[in-house]
C-alpha cells in the first residue's frame, strides 16, 4: 500500500503517470473527484473490475459507475444531437452521472455495462479526467467505500475502508463537493431521477427541459 499527496487541482503528473501504470496492471487507484473520493480500475476488463466489487462488497448485479475524460470522449459511444451536446456542456465537468440507456456494451467489461445501460460522468476534478484520458477515455467511478457505507471525503477514510486492498491512495485533501453525485436517467428523451445527490434534481431537470424544448 502506497499514499501519495498531490494538489487537488493541479495534480502532479508523476502522480498521475504512477497511478496510471497501476491501472494498467491490474491495480486498484483510490483517489480524489469533485463529490468523494472514488476507487479507479480499467473499464475495458473484467478480471479488474471484478476487484472493485470485492474490496467494496458490491453485488454484481449492480453495475458501476464509469468517469470519463471528457464530452468528447462520451461522443464516441453515445448517440449525440445538438440538444444532447447542450445539456451534457451545461451539466459537465460536475457532480451529476447520466445513465443512458442505448449503448453499445462490448466496448466495456459487462460489469460497468450491461443491457445497453452505462452510467457516465465527467468530473470536475482534474486527477480522474486525467487518469481516464490516458485510459481511453474512461475508469470506474465508483466510491472508495464498503457498499452501503458512507462515502469517504478525504483519504483516511478510504484507508479505513480499504487499507491494504487497494495499492495506491492518492490524497488531495477533503473533497470540494463533500456529497455523491446526483444519479439521472435518459430514456427516450425522457428525463428520471434515480439519485439526489450534490446538485438538486429540480435544477438539473429545469435546464434539460429548457434545452430539449429550445
Amino acid at each position: 500500500m502506497r499514499v501519495v499527496k498531490t494538489p487537488f487541482w493541479r495534480p502532479s503528473e508523476q502522480v498521475v503517470e504512477e497511478a496510471y501504470r497501476a491501472i494498467r496492471s491490474g491495480w486498484l487507484v483510490v483517489g480524489p473527484t469533485d463529490t468523494v473520493y472514488g476507487i479507479f480500475s480499467d473499464v475495458y476488463n473484467d478480471e479488474y473490475v471484478e476487484k472493485v466489487f470485492l474490496v467494496k462488497r458490491r453485488e454484481k448485479t449492480k453495475p458501476l459507475p464509469v468517469l470519463a475524460s471528457s464530452i468528447a470522449a462520451v461522443e464516441e459511444i453515445v448517440e449525440m444531437n445538438n440538444k444532447l451536446r447542450a445539456f451534457l456542456t451545461a451539466v459537465w465537468p460536475g457532480p451529476i452521472t447520466i445513465v443512458f440507456n442505448d449503448i453499445d456494451c462490448n466496448i466495456f467489461s459487462s460489469l460497468v455495462c450491461r443491457n445497453n445501460s452505462v452510467a457516465l460522468r465527467v468530473p470536475a476534478a482534474p486527477f480522474p479526467r486525467k487518469l481516464a484520458e490516458m485510459n481511453g477515455g474512461f475508469i470506474t467511478g465508483s466510491s472508495a467505500n464498503i457498499s452501503g457505507e458512507p462515502s469517504p471525503l478525504n483519504i483516511e477514510e478510504a484507508i479505513h475502508y480499504f487499507n491494504g486492498d487497494v495499492q495506491i491512495y492518492v490524497d488531495s485533501g477533503e473533497t470540494p463537493l463533500k456529497a455523491p453525485s446526483t444519479i439521472v436517467s435518459i430514456n427516450d428523451r425522457e428525463l428520471s431521477l434515480i439519485r439526489q445527490g450534490a446538485v438538486d434534481y429540480v435544477i438539473i431537470s429545469r435546464i434539460y427541459r429548457r434545452i430539449m424544448s429550445g
